[in-house]
């Protein structure tokens, strides 16, 4: 379980380890609310590379080492190797900086919700990190407006995590935009009339489709 909350991050120091597109997303984030960011990272794509001229951004061209979270208020690690990550996390632990490593729930001290925005309203979800495609199904309907099925799609949480840990068990990759095609009212139909076996299997093969 988590804490929610909203964090003000302008002018502190956020470290952002790794260079690539999950990494990128965090950044442009970041930038937006006036974070002072930190990357450390091998490589960065040209969409990072292209706003290293903001005083707001630096760049350590290299891996993450020991020592490197010192003076950071958040970190935020998106490089997909499982060792470094358990480094991070060791040292976020022992200085007491708030962790989050992208897919890696167990380890995050905290996690990205979803998020809908609208004139000075902001509205956040998660699932507890059960199933970010189910918390992006929410944004998007949400901003759809007032009339809609929103508080049913939370019934799709358990079997949407069921199928996401099979479909990465069988190391399938499923485009973001794949599950959001697959997140609809008829799989939402078949919950709320108790068919949970079906609605599995329509949702797994509908992932998997083409593959």
């Amino acid at each position: 379980m988590y804490y929610p909350a909203f964090i003000n991050v302008k002018n502190r120091i956020c470290l952002v380890i790794g260079g690539g597109k999950f990494a990128e997303e965090k950044v442009f984030k970041l930038l937006s609310l006036g974070a002072k960011i930190k990357i450390i990272s091998p490589d960065i794509t040209q969409e990072i590379k292209d706003v290293l001229n903001k005083k707001e951004i630096t760049w350590i061209k290299r891996k993450y080492i020991y020592g490197d979270l010192e003076d950071v208020f958040i970190a935020i690690s998106a490089t997909g190797d499982e060792i470094a990550n358990e480094e991070v996390f060791k040292e976020a632990e022992k200085r007491n900086v708030l962790l989050n490593i992208v897919d890696v729930t167990h380890l995050c001290t905290f996690i990205a919700p979803s998020v809908a925005k609208r004139g000075g309203v902001t509205v956040a979800t998660s699932t507890g990190g059960a199933s970010p495609a189910l918390a992006r199904k929410f944004r998007e309907t949400l901003e759809k407006g007032c009339e809609c099925r929103l508080l049913e799609y939370g019934d799709l949480t358990l079997i949407l995590s069921e199928v996401r840990n099979e479909v990465r068990s069988k190391n399938i990759y499923v485009s973001a935009e794949r599950w959001q095609e697959c997140i609809d009212e008829k799989l939402l139909d078949l919950v709320q009339n108790g068919e949970i076996s079906e609605a599995k299997n329509r949702l797994l093969l509908g992932l998997i489709e083409n593959k």
